[in-house]
């Protein structure tokens, strides 16, 4: 098969175009024959080696979203047949979608959303979980609350600002150019332009917040979360100490697989209340380009790779 493998870490010239084997699924797995796959930062930090996943030797196959269709099936799976079409984010433990074939575990996947393309379905996976775990599960966020969301035109914020939305959150998103109305049309109530305001000066006035940007943003961040509410980010290391100082928490995470809540999304999408953001697709040839892209951190929504 085709597949994208990295031999050693750097830049986007690690990311090799070649041949390698087919994946063997296990007994629980399925093998997918990959349609698409998203792009995301954690691909550029695993190719850059600041972010070990797997204690395997080298070759690498990066990427974790994809949708495919069922080829085949391990001897203990019940769930799927070949010709089901499926996205997922696997483990990251295991070689990734940039390649034709995919072996994924059974739980980790759900059936395409039926409103969206390859392209579209691919974008969904890892962003919309994160946000997920992170507003949900780790922040609490219900009707009511209310939410700020730095970067809320990018990957994970696009898909934050409209789960909070449907939640019936009030969500306060950070963005700048374009990006403003990107997050206002997808349903946050004020946009900050983060180059013209400072979001701190609100003082506190957020039950949760998504930090998806790090630094100084992370560092100011602290100050906006109400006594007893949560900060969350996935940019950074959370401060400890000056989170209980201010009677606050918080927190980051991993995120793990989860096929189930992906049907939820998937829910979610085909009843209209969610969409992905996709702003680029490119061929699996491209791949070097897609990942300027993202290194950039000027992106919009989500980027694509078209497996032929």
């Amino acid at each position: 098969m085709r597949a994208v493998r990295i031999h050693g870490f750097g830049d986007e010239s690690v990311l090799a175009v070649e041949t390698a084997p087919v994946p063997e699924p296990g007994p629980g797995d399925v093998l997918v024959r990959v349609h698409a796959a998203g792009v995301n930062p954690v691909d550029s930090l695993v190719r850059q080696g600041v972010f070990t996943v797997s204690d395997r030797p080298l070759p690498w196959i990066p990427g974790w979203d994809f949708a495919g269709t069922v080829v085949a099936v391990g001897s203990a799976t019940t769930r799927w047949s070949v010709g089901d079409v499926v996205y997922g984010r696997p483990s990251l433990a295991r070689d990734g979608s940039y390649a034709q074939y995919l072996a994924v575990d059974a739980g980790e996947i759900a059936a395409i959303p039926r409103a969206l393309s390859s392209e579209s379905a691919a974008a969904v996976p890892l962003v919309t979980l994160t946000a997920w775990k992170a507003l949900f599960d780790l922040g609490g966020l219900g009707s009511g609350g209310t939410v700020l969301v730095h970067a809320g035109a990018g990957g994970v914020g696009t898909m934050a600002v409209q789960l909070a939305r449907h939640r019936g959150a009030k969500v306060v998103a950070t963005a700048s150019g374009d990006g403003i109305e990107l997050a206002r049309s997808l349903g946050a109530d004020e946009v900050v332009d983060h180059r013209n305001e400072d979001f701190a000066a609100r003082g506190r006035f957020a039950d949760v917040v998504l930090d998806t940007v790090g630094g100084r943003t992370l560092e100011r961040s602290y100050g906006v979360v109400v006594p007893g509410g949560t900060l969350v980010t996935i940019a950074g290391v959370p401060d400890v100490a000056t989170a209980a100082g201010l009677g606050i928490t918080a927190q980051t995470f991993v995120l793990d697989s989860n096929g189930p809540r992906l049907a939820d999304i998937a829910g979610l999408i085909d009843g209209g209340d969610l969409r992905p953001v996709v702003t680029r697709v490119f061929d699996l040839d491209e791949v070097a380009q897609a990942h300027r892209l993202i290194d950039s951190g000027r992106t919009r929504g989500k980027v694509v790779l078209r497996v032929p």
